[in-house]
């Protein structure tokens, strides 16, 4: 029989930031219930430090099973059918609609800061919910069935939207400009150390959304939208070596 595949930790912590989000239950609160400081309540939404007793009394602060905490992770996708991948990359706007989703975020936020129309938005959702993409109940919460980490296939429909739309407008980021924080660096890596640098990145991507959701919940003002990009491939040195050989002459 197949091993069935248990959700992590980060999936049950993403499920129960979320779960606290829709019931209204803020760190604050749970830092005065739990007798502890607020950071550390933070730290515990992380993972960092967290038992499974002060989970489980996280869980009875809010009314939850951490049992369905899990099973919500177990069903949720880990790479789009190619039927999915082609409708997404047909229709931008479906599209970014569902990457929102996918972050987090609720029928509010995408009309709000997105600017949809309401009817447009219920019509993007019901297509969403026929492809299996989401779940969204008219008065609950939208969820995603996807993982947050979902993968799309090299080469196919959505890779080649990204190609088009989404790389062309992080190339042309002023990387000069005072709003653009980035770091750069080169260092000789094998292509199996390449792959648990981009392991790092994927751990690095949780923490970056629980970022959010902590300014999020803090309600922090002066909050955009805002693009991330991690890379790591080989390059040819030879081309840099010979500018410099050139300028020296």
């Amino acid at each position: 029989m197949p091993k069935t595949r248990r959700p992590g930790i980060a999936t049950i912590l993403l499920e129960l930031r979320r779960e606290l989000k829709a019931r209204g239950i803020r760190v604050a609160s749970l830092a005065k219930q739990m007798e502890v400081a607020e950071p550390t309540i933070w730290r515990w939404l992380r993972g960092e430090g967290l038992t499974l007793d002060r989970l489980d009394e996280i869980c009875a602060i809010a009314d939850l099973d951490m049992r369905d905490l899990v099973g919500r992770g177990d069903d949720q996708q880990e790479s789009f059918t190619l039927a999915q991948e082609r409708v997404l990359a047909a229709d931008r706007g479906l599209a970014l609609v569902f990457f929102a989703i996918l972050h987090g975020a609720q029928r509010q936020d995408l009309e709000q800061e997105f600017g949809l129309p309401a009817d447009r938005l219920e019509s993007h959702l019901e297509r969403l919910k026929r492809l299996s993409l989401i779940e969204a109940p008219s008065r609950g919460r939208i969820r995603s069935k996807m993982r947050r980490a979902v993968r799309w296939r090299r080469g196919g429909p959505l890779s080649m939207a990204f190609e088009r739309t989404v790389k062309p407008l992080f190339m042309s980021l002023d990387f000069g400009s005072p709003e653009a924080l980035y770091m750069s660096d080169m260092v000789s890596l094998s292509e199996a150390g390449r792959h648990r640098v981009h392991a790092l990145f994927e751990a690095l991507r949780d923490d970056i959304h629980v970022i959010g959701e902590q300014e999020e919940a803090a309600r922090l003002e002066g909050r955009a939208w805002s693009g991330v990009l991690m890379m790591v491939r080989p390059f040819d040195i030879g081309e840099l070596t010979s500018e410099w050989r050139g300028k020296a002459r």
